[in-house]
């Protein structure tokens, strides 16, 4: 059995909303609830020339969780600070990875606020550019309600240090005959033949996607660490070439 996933990443108050819309209008005519990445005080340069300034950025946040579209903490700022790969080795920056513990800590009690005053519910963490280590699910374990973490490289949800984990594998929306898959789009950037692909895949195999709520996730062990370990190494190494 298959089961796919849907994230949406860097909602903020200067998104380009006619860019979201047409992505929250093809999940309402199927009944799909994606996850939704929301920035909780942006202040990534490239993000605040998307759009002009949404005074009503909380309203809709509040309108897609009655929705229930599940809305994540997608880090604090959305600012890079270092180029700190974290755990996964993604990407060459980082807003948390390598920052001393109680700086990170600083940033998740901001955002926790942030969220708790807008009467916003989240249980998800998305780290901007898939970059967080240890330190970072330390922080969230002590200063926040977060029980999942929606990363990874596996092929179906796990526990882990303490959370349950949503792998994210791809990109665009690709089928698969079994096993559970989370596509990952940015609506800012994402073109218009992406988007009619996705439109399409969803037309074709709607009844495959699940919210986070109907998973099942299973202990993490030594065979999916020397797997993930594998994928991360392969990945560097086709880098490098």
């Amino acid at each position: 059995m298959v089961q796919y996933l849907i994230r949406l990443d860097d909602l903020c108050q200067t998104s380009n909303l006619n860019k979201w819309e047409r992505f929250f209008n093809l999940f309402d005519r199927y009944g799909i609830k994606p996850v939704i990445a929301a920035i909780p005080d942006n202040k990534d340069p490239k993000l605040t020339r998307c759009g002009s300034f949404n005074h009503n950025y909380w309203q809709l946040l509040r309108d897609l969780q009655k929705n229930e579209y599940a809305i994540a903490m997608h880090g604090f700022e959305h600012s890079y600070l270092n180029s700190n790969s974290g755990i996964l080795k993604q990407n060459r920056r980082s807003e948390f990875a390598g920052l001393p513990l109680y700086l990170q800590e600083r940033k998740i009690i901001e955002a926790v606020e942030i969220f708790d005053r807008e009467n916003i519910k989240s249980d998800i963490f998305v780290a901007p550019a898939h970059s967080f280590d240890r330190n970072t699910l330390r922080a969230l374990k002590k200063h926040s309600n977060i029980s999942i973490i929606s990363d990874g490289l596996l092929t179906s949800p796990y526990k882990r240090f303490g959370f349950k984990w949503i792998p994210v594998q791809l990109s665009e929306a690709t089928h698969k005959p079994d096993n559970t898959w989370t596509f990952n789009y940015h609506p800012e950037t994402c073109s218009e033949k992406n988007f009619i692909k996705l439109k399409a895949f969803i037309y074709k195999h709607h009844k495959d996607f699940v919210s986070p709520t109907q998973l099942t996730y299973r202990p993490y062990s030594f065979w999916d660490n020397c797997y993930e370990t594998y994928r991360i190494y392969a990945r560097l190494l086709r880098g490098l070439f």
